[in-house]
This record gives C-alpha cells, structure tokens and sequence, in this order.
C-alpha cells in the first residue's frame, strides 16, 4: 500500500511538472491564453482627441489620447450619488474637459475632478496596448476611481467653441420605447428614448416625449425621494433591462446648444 501511494504521488508530480512545463512553453512562445474578461478592443484616436464609443455590452466609455496625460477609457456616466438619475458628460477638445451639462461638473482628461458638486472623479478602466495593431487599444475589466485633481479659482469656461461638444449618439433605429424594452429585454445596454415621471411612488420611464404615461417600464435604482428636481426629464437615455424594469439609467443631454 505504501508503494502504490508512492507511486501515485509520484505520477501526479510528473503529471503537474509537465503542465507547468506545457505553461511556460505557451508563455515564451508568446500564444498564452488571452487575458479573460476583456470588455472591448477600441481604436485609439488622434493624439489631444477623444471619441465617444461603446464597450462590447454598449456601455457608453470615452477614449481619449492626451499628450500630457496619457491614455484613458473613462465610463461617460458624471459621479452622481448612486439614488439619483445618471447623467452622462460631454468632451470638449478647446476645453480638454468633460462637462456635466446639467449640474456643471467639469473633470480634466484623465477623469479627474476639476469643478464641481460630484462626488469624485470618473470611473477609469485598465486598458493597454493591442500586441497586435499599436493604433488599438484592449480594455480590461478592472476599473479604478480616479480622484479630484487641481481645482479652478471660479467655474471655469465650460462654453466648448463652436459648439464642438463631442457626445454618445444612437445609431439609426436603435432607440427603444421604455415599455417595448421592458417587455423585449434585449441584452447589454441601449438606447431608451421617453420622459421621466412618478408613478404610484415609482420612477417610471414613460414613453414619448410628452406628459402621458400611458406606456412605461419602472425605473430602478433611483430612490422617489430625490427624484423631484429630474422629473419631467425629457429626452434620450441609456439604460439596461432587467426582470422587465430599467436599472442604470443614464441622461444623454441634448447639447445642441452648450450648457
């Protein structure tokens, strides 16, 4: 019997060394397993520009190609408290900013907070350097919160010139009404097109543009309490469905005209 242990331990020491062995001949090889969780491989753009875009579940990111600051994928949503509806920023290359166009918040190109009543920086996720075309960009999945950097004396010019406001548009046709995404559950996040209203002590989003709410889908994650002051809430918004309600829900300010 103690021969036979012997034995065994003896084969499954082979058996570990080989592929360990196996390991590091992917590893020098340069074919080691990709990294997993990965959310997207994003083209990095012209140095001292951002591009609004998507990971791969549609959640809206800026990528963005300081010369000073380096490269940065920056979740789009302002830091708002957590209860109250979200609100997504806008880039300004003149400005090298991202502006909160409805509370004023104005955070510098690494996502740092520059101005402003939010709660801190924007979320950042790791990125690096595609091994295999250097103009692509890997996006890991951990994320990191970046803080509040050198504030301005005053609030600073958040007037982009020539408008030249850089934000998330919807494709064509890609826009949900509230009650039909709730019912159709489509994956990942998109695109929501409705107006913002309280119903029997529930943020709903009801569909169109106008003050019935006769179609709907529930809102969640925004508390009633601190609802008032986004009531009536118009516009574009994008969001994810869940057991037939909304969660994550995102404000896409419409900046025809600057904030």
């Amino acid at each position: 019997m103690r021969d036979l242990g012997r034995r065994l331990l003896i084969g499954l020491a082979v058996v570990a060394a080989g592929a360990a062995a196996i390991g590091y001949g992917f590893i020098a090889g340069g074919i080691a397993t990709p990294v997993r969780g990965d959310r997207a491989t994003l083209d990095l753009p012209a140095q001292g520009d951002a591009v609004a875009t998507i990971l791969d579940d549609g959640r809206p990111v800026f990528i963005v190609n300081d010369p000073d600051l380096g490269t940065w994928v920056l979740d789009a949503q302002s830091r708002q408290a957590t209860s109250r509806l979200g609100v997504a920023v806008a880039w300004c290359a003149e400005l090298a900013s991202f502006v909160d166009a409805v509370d004023g918040s104005v955070y510098a190109a690494d996502g740092q907070l520059r101005f402003g009543p939010a709660e801190g920086g924007l979320v950042a996720f790791a990125s690096r350097p595609s091994p295999d075309d250097a103009s692509r960009v890997i996006v890991g999945s951990n994320t990191s919160v970046q803080g509040v950097g050198a504030q301005t004396d005053g609030p600073p010019d958040t007037d982009c010139p020539g408008n030249a406001w850089v934000t998330h548009q919807p494709e064509s046709g890609e826009t949900f009404d509230p009650s039909v995404a709730a019912d159709q559950e489509p994956p990942g996040w998109i695109w929501l097109e409705g107006t913002l209203r309280e119903v029997d002590g529930q943020v709903h989003l009801c569909d169109g543009l106008t003050a019935g709410c006769e179609a709907q889908a529930e809102v969640t994650g925004i508390d009633p309490a601190t609802h008032g002051e986004a009531a009536g809430t118009s516009g574009q918004f994008i969001g994810r469905v869940r057991d037939g309600a909304i969660e994550g829900l995102i404000l896409v300010p419409d900046l025809t005209e600057a904030p």
